[in-house]
């Protein structure tokens, strides 16, 4: 027994009986009054369960997913550990490559289906993927020694062996061109032209009196016009030596001149082969993916990925907490909406576009997005064969210097000559190139 809050001592049944009787005279004299203290509770739990919500996301899930993510906003490590694991990173991929490379014999284990620089059947389409590269281990940083070609080479070729094995309507004419000046002592290219053909700018040493940006630019036309007369292509695939490939690298680009360069793929029909393609992107900096962008497709995405989550969060706390059945009324489903499609696009700024675009990756390369392509950066370019011998002509009409590289010129070319350029997304390349040949000096981690 314990003394009652009505000040009388009785079973806890009767007590409860009390009370109840008591609740019921109050919602029978005064409804109003009983609705909206219902009202008010609700709201504060609904008010608890969302501060719950924010701090088990933001404090634990988020964080937990995306630490590692430097473009997300819970990355909490500052440039120089990211320099460290960057650099630990290449180091560990290094060893794996130049493992693979010594179970080689010196010609290589991919034995090409078509002879090089011959030709293939009707419904076969011939890509030259060509490897543009310049000695990274001249720099007087430190002595550490990149070997950004012998981790790249590494990567394709493995992939390369095992893609061809299944994929008979694209094939890959894998090769390098080295534009180094100093052709006889980057030994690393000479080594590696055992397993994959190479052809070199320069036969000896040469000192370049021109700018190092229209040196770039010239490299650059240089490659994308041998690659065309040694493979006779149907297309360019010109990659620098450090953009790693993912794994899903031939299966994307497959699919990209499937659907829209062979032909477009279009609102769901196919169109004619489309002519006004200059080149395709593969890759684009993390940086400038973000949901804040003057691009069209950008903001249109964030609000599709929060209605999408907010939409099952509303049917998950429905479920789970049975809030819809204690007032029933279609204004508390869209506040409750509402309040969840903030939380939601505040989840999908704090994570940043690149990380949650990763699902298309998981999904297939037919979810990969095609788009019109930003400014900015070349690391990984398909040029179809016309429009490669257009891009080689017109770089000639101007010289690069500073802040003029070869990507400010291929935009203008775009422009003079009524061409577009496109972007697949997610990316399927990561930029390792820490060590920069350009600017001889190391690359800020956080804008790679």
């Amino acid at each position: 027994m314990r003394r009652c809050v009505t000040g009388c001592f009785c079973r806890p049944v009767t007590f409860v009986f009390i009370l109840a009787k008591k609740c019921f005279r109050f919602v029978v004299r005064c409804p109003a009054k009983c609705m909206k203290s219902i009202s008010t509770l609700f709201q504060i739990l609904i008010g608890r369960r969302v501060a719950v919500l924010y701090a088990v996301t933001f404090l634990i899930i988020l964080p937990i997913l995306f630490h590692d993510d430097h473009h997300s906003a819970f990355c909490l490590h500052d440039k120089t550990v990211l320099k460290k694991l960057m650099k630990t990173a290449n180091s560990d991929r290094i060893v794996q490559a130049e493992k693979y490379f010594s179970t080689l014999n010196d010609s290589g284990t991919i034995k090409p289906n078509v002879p090089y620089g011959g030709s293939s059947s009707d419904n076969t389409v011939t890509v030259a993927l060509t490897i543009v590269t310049v000695s990274r281990n001249r720099h007087e940083i430190d002595s550490y020694k990149p070997k950004y070609l012998t981790q790249t080479l590494w990567r394709f070729h493995s992939l390369l062996q095992r893609w061809q094995l299944h994929n008979h309507r694209l094939h890959v004419l894998m090769s390098i061109c080295n534009v180094d000046s100093i052709i006889a002592s980057y030994h690393e290219a000479l080594t590696l032209s055992k397993y994959i053909p190479m052809f070199s700018r320069f036969n000896e040493t040469h000192f370049s009196l021109v700018h190092s940006l229209e040196k770039e630019k010239q490299d650059y036309q240089f490659c994308l016009n041998k690659s065309l007369e040694v493979t006779n292509a149907d297309y360019v695939f010109l990659v620098e030596d450090d953009a790693f490939p993912t794994d899903d690298v031939f299966h994307v680009l497959q699919q990209v001149i499937a659907m829209h360069t062979e032909r477009s793929f279009l609102h769901g029909e196919f169109y004619t082969r489309p002519s006004d393609i200059a080149f395709v992107k593969f890759f684009h900096p993390e940086r400038l993916l973000g949901f804040v962008s003057i691009e069209p497709e950008r903001l249109p995405e964030l609000f599709s990925y929060a209605a999408v989550l907010s939409t099952l969060l509303t049917v998950v706390y429905a479920i789970t907490c049975s809030g819809f059945a204690a007032i029933g009324n279609e204004v508390t489903v869209t506040a409750c909406w509402a309040r969840l499609f903030l939380f939601s696009v505040i989840v999908m700024l704090s994570c940043g576009r690149a990380g949650i675009s990763e699902w298309r990756r998981l999904a297939s390369p037919l979810f990969y997005s095609y788009t019109k392509a930003p400014s900015c950066c070349t690391p990984a370019m398909l040029f179809p064969r016309s429009a490669a011998l257009l891009t080689i002509n017109y770089l000639n009409s101007s010289m690069c210097k500073n802040n003029f590289g070869k990507d400010s010129l291929l935009d203008n070319m775009l422009a003079d000559l009524h061409l577009t350029a496109r972007l697949v997304q997610p990316n399927t390349f990561t930029h390792i190139g820490v060590y920069s040949s350009l600017r001889l000096r190391m690359v800020d981690p956080l804008l790679v």
